[in-house]
């Protein structure tokens, strides 16, 4: 008797007939001469094989999975293997010793407290979109010449900055005495660099700038780089930013007087020397000569004399200022070729007259940066703020010093470094130069 039709009531099964006896079905498995279909056999018979080959094959695929590199290294587990764990040892060691030699470098610098992380430095290799910041108004009013720098100091308006754009102050002192114990600064550059433009400026400060400063909460005018001996790094920075109207993430203060050691270890500098500026070095120093042209090599004490002296111009120090961003540029030439044992040398000397607020951990992150992105290789842009449109000298009693006229200053300073500005400067506005009695 033939089997009954029956209906598969279970999701995604058709109706089907069994046609086929048990004996029948019974023997042919057994001579295995031919495989049964879901119509040979009764309907629930078939959902259990069914089942039975599909856990089957899912078995039978997941035991096909094999990692590449695990079947890499059993497939000769004496050879292999033993090279791939060497090295992976080998790799790990060096990155130990690596960071170990970097931290053991760092260890001579004064920098700031890894405790107290104030910038989150995750990500800052991504490039960001630019927000809009506040405009603020240069000055309409003011009755005196410190009326109107302490109301351009004190306006309220909004820093401008960039999550692209990376700023750090460098400072130029005299002595290891006044990088610990505090002193004026004998040279002010702003070096930024920008992610976006793949650049890196340097903007140097007219250390004989007057301006409004507070150290301490007190009201003061006196010239930029005494900020610097009245409240520290903290002060100065507050003093350039009230005036300049751009933010500053970090400083870096270096004893002038290393430069010496550092431009030996590794092994001199080139830099382009006037022929005056040669007659005026080789007069007033004895101990030595210089030559002139395109390209001299300076050992570590002629580059530093070349660096500082400002008598033998008439503009006094917008050259000086020069040659000291020259200097810095030629160091930056100099280290790219130098070898790892110049380097190393370098770091010796370089970081034991160093004070600044980056933390070790940040040092490390923007040093893997600059290698990964090749920030060492973005274009180097040097600048100063000497246009006489905002640069006069003259005098405050019998003192020498440099106006400055600040907004508009602070407006080609943020177009230098942001290519763009949030101050907006008004036709009936006022100038600092209105309030000074005598130019020099």
């Amino acid at each position: 008797m033939k089997p009954t039709l029956s209906v598969v009531k279970k999701e995604n099964f058709r109706y089907f007939k069994a046609t086929a006896s048990k004996i029948k079905r019974k023997e042919a498995v057994r001579a295995g001469k031919e495989r049964l279909s879901l119509t040979d056999i009764p309907v629930s018979q078939a959902m259990k094989m069914k089942e039975k080959e599909s856990t089957a094959a899912n078995s039978s695929r997941e035991k096909k999975k094999v990692n590449p590199v695990a079947a890499f290294l059993w497939k000769d587990k004496s050879r292999r293997a033993k090279n791939f764990y060497f090295l992976l040892v080998v790799v790990t060691v060096a990155a130990a010793l690596l960071m170990g030699f970097v931290g053991q470098k760092l260890d001579l610098m004064h920098t700031g407290d890894d405790t107290d992380m104030t910038q989150n430095i995750d990500g800052d290799s991504i490039v960001y979109d630019e927000e809009d910041l506040k405009i603020m108004q240069a000055i309409s009013s003011a009755g005196s010449l410190n009326d109107f720098l302490y109301q351009w100091a004190n306006n309220g308006g909004e820093l401008y900055y960039s999550k692209n754009v990376i700023n750090v102050l460098l400072v130029g002192l005299d002595s290891k005495d006044a990088l610990e114990k505090g002193g004026r600064s004998d040279s002010l550059i702003l070096v930024s660099l920008n992610k976006k433009t793949k650049t890196i400026s340097m903007c140097s400060f007219f250390r004989d700038s007057w301006c409004y400063m507070n150290p301490g909460g007190r009201d003061t005018y006196s010239k930029i780089n005494a900020s610097y001996a009245y409240g520290g790094p903290s002060c100065l920075i507050d003093t350039i930013e009230r005036n300049f109207k751009v933010d500053i993430d970090y400083y870096v203060a270096v004893d002038f007087s290393s430069f010496v050691d550092i431009i030996n270890a590794l092994g001199g500098l080139t830099v382009e020397v006037q022929e005056y500026e040669a007659n005026y070095i080789n007069r007033t120093n004895p101990d030595f000569h210089i030559d002139y042209g395109p390209a001299v090599k300076l050992t570590g004490k002629q580059a530093l004399v070349f660096a500082r002296i400002r008598h033998s111009d008439a503009d006094s120090d917008v050259s000086r200022t020069r040659r000291q961003r020259m200097v810095i540029e030629a160091l930056i030439n100099s280290a790219k070729g130098a070898s790892l044992a110049q380097l190393n040398d370098m770091l010796d000397v370089l970081f034991a007259y160093v004070k600044t607020d980056l933390t070790k951990s940040q040092i490390l992150s923007y040093g893997a940066q600059a290698l990964a992105k090749g920030w060492i290789n973005y274009e180097i842009k040097q600048f100063t703020l000497s246009d006489p449109e905002f640069f006069k000298t003259g005098y405050v009693g019998e003192t020498a010093v440099v106006f400055v006229d600040y907004p508009i200053a602070a407006r080609y300073l943020q177009n230098e470094l942001y290519g763009d500005t949030n101050i907006q400067l008004e036709e009936n506005r006022v100038s600092v130069f209105d309030f000074v009695r005598r130019f020099g």
